[in-house]
C-alpha cells in the first residue's frame, strides 16, 4: 500500500523533525494538486518545478532531488529533511506563494495563503462564467432580487446541471436539441 505524504497519523514516536518534514510534504503536495486542479494538466514534476523556481530566481537555488526530498519527507538517507529559510521561501515563490517559510512552517499563514487561494480559484470560475453572455445576462436579471429568491435560482441552477450532467452521461442521450444553441 502505497503512502501519500502525511497519510499516516502522526503517533506518539514522531520526532519534531519528522512533524515539520510532513507538514511541508502535505503543503507542497496540496500546492502541486491546486496547480495542476487549476491548469487542467498533470502536476508539475520535480524537474519542471525546480527549472521554474530557478528561473525565478536567476540562478540555481533548488534541484528536483532537494524537492524529491520535501515531497516524500524523507531523504535518501531515510531522515527528514532540514531545508533552510531561503529553500522554502523559494518553493513558495515557485507556486506564487510569499514568505513560502511561513506558509510551510506556520498553521496560521498557511490557513491564511488557501484561503486566497481558494478565493483565486472561485475568481478565476466566476471569469470562465462571464465569458459566457447568457450567464451575464441571467446574473444582470438576478440583480436586486431577494435573498430567498436567489436561493431558489441558486437550488434551480443546481438542479439544471445536476439534469443534465444525469442526461450527458446516459447511453440514451441523443442530444436533439444541442443544434439549437
Amino acid at each position: 500500500m502505497t503512502m501519500t505524504p502525511g497519510s499516516q497519523p502522526p503517533g506518539p514516536d514522531i520526532s519534531p523533525a519528522e512533524a515539520r518534514a510532513r507538514r511541508i510534504a502535505d503543503r507542497l503536495d496540496s500546492l502541486l494538486v491546486r496547480e495542476s486542479a487549476r491548469t487542467g494538466a498533470p502536476a508539475s514534476t520535480y524537474r519542471e518545478l525546480a527549472d521554474r523556481i530557478n528561473r525565478i530566481a536567476g540562478r540555481d537555488v533548488i534541484s528536483k532531488d532537494t524537492i524529491r526530498n520535501l515531497h516524500l519527507g524523507t531523504n535518501q538517507k531515510g531522515q527528514a529533511p532540514n531545508p533552510t529559510v531561503d529553500t522554502l521561501d523559494w518553493l513558495g515563490a515557485g507556486f506564487g506563494v510569499r514568505a513560502g517559510a511561513s506558509y510551510f512552517l506556520d498553521d496560521a499563514s498557511a490557513e491564511a495563503v488557501d484561503e486566497q487561494l481558494d478565493a483565486l480559484h472561485q475568481l478565476a470560475g466566476l471569469r470562465a462564467a462571464l465569458g459566457n453572455s447568457e450567464v451575464v445576462t441571467l446574473a444582470q436579471r438576478a440583480s436586486g432580487l431577494s435573498d430567498n429568491s436567489l436561493h431558489m435560482l441558486v437550488s434551480l441552477a443546481e438542479r439544471l446541471k445536476a439534469l443534465e450532467e444525469g442526461a450527458a452521461g446516459s447511453p440514451a442521450s441523443g442530444s436533439p436539441s444541442s443544434g439549437d444553441r
